[in-house]
């Protein structure tokens, strides 16, 4: 399938290793000109320092694709609404005001494409609250601002993934013995997703194909239950 999204401009937030890494290089592959974003590429975006660096050096996009995300270690559930909103600062707030910053940009082109990466955990009670909470926050944001933006030809989206391998992440030290376990009990697909089917879901957001797909969550989790 063309996607059609050559020479477009792509902005990928947390583009340094698993998901982003994997988006970004599906993205260049399509004939995209990709811009990485992390902090290993010098910008730390939960500081208004990174934010206004990231806005004075990249050029307005096309796609953007927010990747950035985690618990930042906050577990605890009784634990202080400042830590929360740290946690909800990550998932969705950065984001957001990276995209208030850009949307004006798109709707002048009539055209835009963001894509959210949420997590599975909002329909599998199974994370930590923190996260959780402000993964369901996203999706919510995803569904209304979708709809409020898509008569401009901004179509925003997310993809919620369940469990994807990747080094270094807790799931892939795990020995076949406790992966088969795990298999059996909640996932009978038999096997952990790939970053880089996540990617080439993303990809399709990104391009003209999804133009009926506003406020959409694509869920990616192999069936977990």
């Amino acid at each position: 399938m063309n996607l059609g999204i050559e020479r477009r401009i792509a902005l990928v937030v947390g583009a340094s290793r698993g998901i982003g890494l994997e988006v970004a290089r599906e993205l260049r592959a399509e004939g995209c000109e990709v811009q990485p974003v992390s902090r290993t590429h010098g910008y730390d975006l939960m500081t208004d320092e990174g934010l206004e660096r990231l806005f004075a050096t990249i050029a307005p996009p096309d796609i953007i694709v927010h990747v950035m995300g985690g618990s930042q270690g906050r577990t605890k559930t009784l634990s202080e609404s400042k830590d929360w909103a740290q946690v909800w600062k990550l998932n969705l707030g950065v984001a957001h005001d990276i995209n208030r910053h850009y949307i004006p940009m798109m709707q002048r082109n009539k055209w835009g494409r963001i894509i959210h990466l949420s997590s599975n955990a909002t329909r599998i009670p199974t994370g930590y609250a923190p996260y959780t909470s402000a993964k369901a926050a996203l999706e919510g944001y995803i569904r209304i601002v979708g709809n409020e933006f898509s008569k401009d030809g901004i179509i925003i989206t997310g993809v919620a993934p369940g469990i994807i391998s990747t080094p270094g992440r807790y799931w892939a030290s795990l020995d076949s013995a406790a992966q088969e376990a795990y298999f059996n009990k909640y996932l009978p697909i038999g096997r952990f997703g790939r970053a880089e089917e996540v990617a080439k879901a993303v990809a399709f957001l990104a391009s003209d194909h999804s133009a009926y797909m506003a406020g959409s969550i694509l869920s990616m989790d192999g069936g977990a239950r």
